[in-house]
């Protein structure tokens, strides 16, 4: 099916994390593979936002092969106190989106 109204846009960068936001609070983080669509819509939304416009994401390109690659991070802890985290993060990564609005 083919939209009048679409975009193209790319997702790229040094490193990347797409996780599931239950997993917020605290811990290990490891990352989807690829952006999730709530994730998608939320970058699109963030260049374009507008109260009538319902973005849709219609298809997701890999265009650099995925590699993973683990940190460790210290997260802000405002009780107080000293936490190691470890994150598995996506390294140089690359993704071609297409979507439209109604």
């Amino acid at each position: 099916m083919e939209f009048k109204n679409k975009v193209e846009f790319k997702v790229y960068g040094k490193y990347a994390l797409f996780t599931d936001p239950l997993t917020k609070i605290g811990g290990e983080k490891c990352t989807y593979q690829i952006p999730t669509y709530e994730g998608l819509k939320g970058i699109i939304s963030s260049v374009y936002w507008k109260p009538t416009i319902i973005w849709m994401i219609d298809k997701v390109r890999i265009m650099k092969p995925i590699k993973t690659q683990t940190k460790s991070a210290k997260p802000v802890i405002y009780s107080g106190g000293n936490s190691l985290s470890i994150y598995t993060y996506l390294s140089d990564v690359e993704y071609q989106v297409q979507a439209h609005f109604e």
